[in-house]
Order: C-alpha cells, then structure tokens, then sequence
C-alpha cells in the first residue's frame, strides 16, 4: 500500500545546448522588457554574463547586472539585489551561475515585491505574501538544485544561521538546462557541484517523506551521477556528461523540492556557516557517513544504491553495508577525499556544529531519528 502524497512542480524545464539564448523570447512573449540579471564575479569573468546579455538585448529586453553575491548568499546580498531591482524598475529577475546567485535571485524578488528584508524573512518575522516579479533560472554549475526548487538558502550573519526561505513566488517560472554554459568548468568544482546533486537526490530517496514520485526522478538522477561524473571530471569538454550532469542535478532539485532532505544537510549547513566551505565539498565528505548512519532503516535503498555505484554483491546486507565506503572511493578517485579536520573543522566548534544541526527541521525527515548522537556521529565519522 502506498501511503499518500503530492507532487507538483510549477517550473517549466527547456533543454538543449545553446537554449540560453532563447531566454530573451519568452521575456519578450510574456510582455517583459527589463531584465536584473544576478550573477557572481566568476560568471562575468568567464564571459558568460557578457554572452546571455547581449542575447537578452538582441530580443529587445534591456538589461542591468548585479553581482553582490557570495558563495554562501547573505541576507546583505539579498537586500542590495532587491534595492538594484527597484532602482532599475525590472519586470523579471535571471539568475544565472550556480546555486548561489540563483538562490539570491528568488529572494531579490520577494524581498523587492514585498518591502522587507531578507532578514525578516529568516527570523520568521515576516513572511512572504506578495510573489515578486518572474524569474528564470540558468544554471552554469550542475549541482545545486536551486534551479528546481522553491526554496533559497541564505546566510543571515545577525543571528548566525544558514538555513533555507521560500513563499508564494520563489520558484523559477523558467529553468533553461544549458549544458554548453558548463564545458570547461574545473575538474574540482565539477566533482563538488556533482556530489551535490547526488546529495540532493540520495536524502530524498532514503528520506521519510519519499514516495514513488520521487523515488523514481531521484533514482534516475543517482544512475547519470554515477555514469557521467567521472567522465565530467576528466574531461571538461565532454558534452555528453556535462548534459547528463545538467539533467542529474535538476532532477536532484525536484526530488528534495517533493521529498526533502535529512542529516546530512542539517549538518552540513552549521560546518558551512562557520567555516565559509563549498557545500558540495561538505555534502561529499558527510555522505559516507550518513550512508552507514541511515542503513539500518533503509537497507533495500541503500543496497541499490550501492549497486548503482558499482558494488557487484547479491547479498542485500552486504551490499547495503558497503555504501559509505563505496561513495569514499569515488570522492577519492574525484579529489573529493578530503576530511572535514584536513578542511580546517576544528574540534572546539564540534558542539556548536551539533547544537545547531539539531535545530534543523530537517532531521524530521531522516530515516534514523536525528539525535544530538547522531549528528556527532555523523560529524566525527567525516572528520
């Protein structure tokens, strides 16, 4: 008997190589004609901010760009891109890079529509009531999931949290998978941002609120991930990873949008906050760990994923046992095989990690009960 459940995604995906540049008709089809374009430094040096720009005013939309975004975004980031969007009068917002500008580009929105701070937003002294202006999302990194998904998260240095913001509004209305934005990216941000693709898809299958739905779009995201990210690693020019990447982490997006995440997250946002790491960094180191964690729970699940990733065990219990060394081994072979303490973690913070991993609502969705215990253990096995 299945239990019952939703699924509902309000984001229209486009596909294909050189797709970016179709950005400025539907702008245009829908009678907009002022785009904010948010981005990062990175993207604008690398020439691609340039690149959809000048696509955009070919169509006619009039453009101007903001790039106060850091790799964790910051509620600074949000109110300063809400402040660039009311100044330039823009009908529509794009969010083109990797999960950070996108995820600041959806709250630049619904700040600017709804006259607060995205400080406000994060301590739930108001709430998102008024959608902001559309926005499309283009991802240039394949991993984050932002460009699937309602939900943003911000760092807000006042209260000393990162943690995730969303309301009426917040999803793209367009996500444009462009797998030509990504050839060349380094082989160190491709295994990150791919590890957290696979993260997103892996806490959605073994998480409580997953559902048939889901299983099946984070199933197919985990088999391109396991097929593709090596091949992407090695070679930066190979389309055809980079386009099954592209697809892994919009699918991952969707699966944590309809079924959530767990532990691994919950930790993973505190480590983050404190020590300034690149997310994807810290959701392949902690995955092995939550693997061994989780297995008791799910063991079918965990033994399939195994499988996927290519242990060949027929046992189901043995299989499943060998998960969590088996995603270490493709951290090491991917130069993902960093511990947190060689990252710089240190054992002092240990209890502040765990203090704030246990707040997370997150944990809710576990398939083991998250527990101060838990998140300890987690932590000290990734170390």
């Amino acid at each position: 008997m299945f239990p019952p459940f939703q699924f509902f995604s309000p984001v229209e995906f486009v596909f294909g190589p050189g797709r970016s540049a179709e950005a400025g008709d539907r702008l245009r089809a829908r009678g907009l004609a002022r785009a904010l374009v948010v981005t990062d430094p990175g993207i604008v040096a690398a020439g691609i901010a340039e690149r959809i720009e000048q696509a955009l005013v070919d169509r006619g939309v009039a453009v101007a760009r903001f790039t106060d975004v850091k790799s964790n975004p910051t509620v600074d980031n949000v109110d300063a891109g809400a402040e660039a969007l009311r100044s330039f009068g823009a009908d529509a917002v794009i969010g083109l890079g990797g999960g950070s500008p996108i995820d600041a580009a959806k709250i630049i929105a619904a700040v600017s529509a709804n006259g607060c701070s995205a400080h406000d937003l994060m301590t739930g002294a108001r709430t998102i009531e008024v959608p902001g202006v559309p926005q499309i999302a283009i991802p240039t990194t394949a991993g984050s999931g932002a460009e699937s998904a309602k939900v943003s998260v911000l760092v807000d240095h006042a209260t000393g949290e990162k943690k995730g913001v969303f309301g009426p509004g917040t999803a793209p209305w367009i996500t444009i998978l462009d797998p030509e934005l990504q050839l060349g990216l380094p082989p160190r941000l491709t295994a990150a941002t791919g590890m957290d693709a696979l993260s997103h898809a892996l806490e959605a299958y073994l998480g409580v609120a997953a559902n048939p739905f889901s299983d099946a779009i984070a199933e197919q995201s985990m088999r391109l991930v396991a097929a593709f990210i090596e091949r992407a690693v090695a070679d930066g020019a190979d389309l055809e990873a980079r386009s099954a990447l592209t697809v892994a982490s919009a699918l991952g997006g969707l699966a944590k949008e309809q079924s959530g995440l767990g532990i691994l997250h919950a930790v993973a946002m505190p480590v983050g906050y404190l020590y300034d790491l690149h997310h994807g960094y810290l959701c392949a180191a902690l995955m092995p760990a939550t693997l061994d964690y989780n297995r008791s729970a799910v063991p079918a699940k965990t033994a399939w994923v195994a499988r996927t990733f290519g242990v060949d065990e027929p046992d189901p219990d043995a299989a499943a046992t060998a998960a969590g060394a088996t995603i270490a081994a493709l951290n090491d072979r991917i130069g993902m095989g960093i511990g947190l303490a060689d990252a710089g973690v240190q054992p002092d913070d240990h209890g502040r990690i765990v203090e704030d991993a246990m707040k997370s609502y997150l944990l809710k969705n576990n398939p083991v009960p998250g527990t101060p215990e838990g998140c300890r253990a987690v932590l000290e096995a990734s170390l």
